[in-house]
């Protein structure tokens, strides 16, 4: 297995027990052919979620970490999920002092192959207010 593979494998499984631990139900995808990791019910409803995740911060910046959301080991080979492949994109962040969650809706990430997340409390970026966003799917 990849170390890739593997370090993806710790987010999916991250998530999963934050999302039990915010009393959701959280079905696992067998395989890796679909364009989701799992499946959370809430109890009313069933979401598909793409989790991803990073504790890598980029070169020469404090507070900045790159989260891709498109599909693809490299980055010449990146491609978009479908509009429809998933309906929440979990992105997990390792800041070595705390690990945070952004519970993004596909429908805001649109065509990106990558976003940009500031976690730090006085941050101003535009996924900010998706920043412990678990009200989306509780």
């Amino acid at each position: 297995m990849s170390h890739r593979k593997k370090l993806g494998t710790t987010w999916e499984v991250a998530f999963k027990l934050e999302a039990l631990n915010h009393g959701l139900d959280v079905c696992p995808a067998e395989g890796d052919y679909l364009p989701y990791d799992c499946i959370v019910d809430n109890g009313k409803r069933l979401y598909r979620i793409q989790v991803k995740g990073t504790g890598h911060r980029q070169k020469d910046k404090t507070c900045e970490y790159m989260v891709t959301t498109a599909m693809g080991s490299s980055s010449s080979k990146k491609s978009h999920y479908a509009k429809d492949a998933y309906d929440i994109l979990a992105c997990g962040v390792d800041t070595g002092d705390a690990r945070m969650w952004y519970i993004i809706p596909k429908s805001k990430i649109g065509t990106r192959l990558s976003i940009k997340l500031f976690p730090n409390p006085t941050s101003k970026g535009q996924w900010e207010k998706y920043r412990h966003g678990w009200d989306l799917i509780c």
